[in-house]
């Protein structure tokens, strides 16, 4: 049994990431540390969240809200469907966030007259000062992001991002979400 446990002790150990995954030669597919595309863009992305969050709990608002305040200030009155679309959140799910919103006096839903299944989602004066007033801190948040990175930089950033957009939404066959 000694020996055994010596012999294992002996013996090379593989790091996880080149146990787990054969990095294909050529394209950067993985940065140095093993992580993708995928996985740097959610690390930022979360990232984001956690210093949105901050000035959000200024007024107790959480990220989730503040993506259909956002979409709704930005796009105006939307039905509840292309509201959960253009959030990125399935229309069962934001039907809590919704009442939520509405019972803080943030939104305001209307049913359609043409068809009373459907609701138009919109924004009360408090949900728009809300936005308003938030805003500009969080613009100043990603602003404050993005010190020390060139014009050119940035450019040559969104339109990578952009490519990798397109290129997934010919990928999903017109079942991506777009905003």
């Amino acid at each position: 049994m000694a020996k055994a446990t010596a012999k294992l002790a002996k013996a090379p150990r593989q790091s996880r990431s080149t146990a787990v995954v054969k990095r294909p030669p050529g394209f950067p597919v993985f940065d140095d540390r093993g992580r993708t595309v995928v996985w740097m863009t959610r690390t930022v992305h979360r990232q984001y969240d956690v210093e949105a969050q901050k000035i959000l709990d200024k007024e107790n608002i959480s990220i989730s809200h503040w993506f259909y305040l956002r979409v709704l200030a930005e796009r105006g009155e939307l039905n509840q469907l292309e509201l959960s679309r253009r959030v990125g959140i399935a229309s069962t799910t934001a039907v809590p966030a919704l009442d939520s919103m509405e019972s803080r006096g943030l939104i305001k839903r209307t049913r359609d007259p043409k068809d009373r299944r459907k609701y138009y989602v919109g924004l009360t004066a408090e949900g728009q000062r809300l936005v308003e007033k938030l805003l500009p801190e969080i613009i100043d948040m990603i602003t404050t992001s993005l010190e020390g990175i060139s014009r050119d930089e940035l450019r040559a950033f969104w339109s990578v991002l952009h490519k990798m957009e397109n290129k997934l939404a010919l990928m999903a066959n017109g079942s991506a979400i777009i905003d």
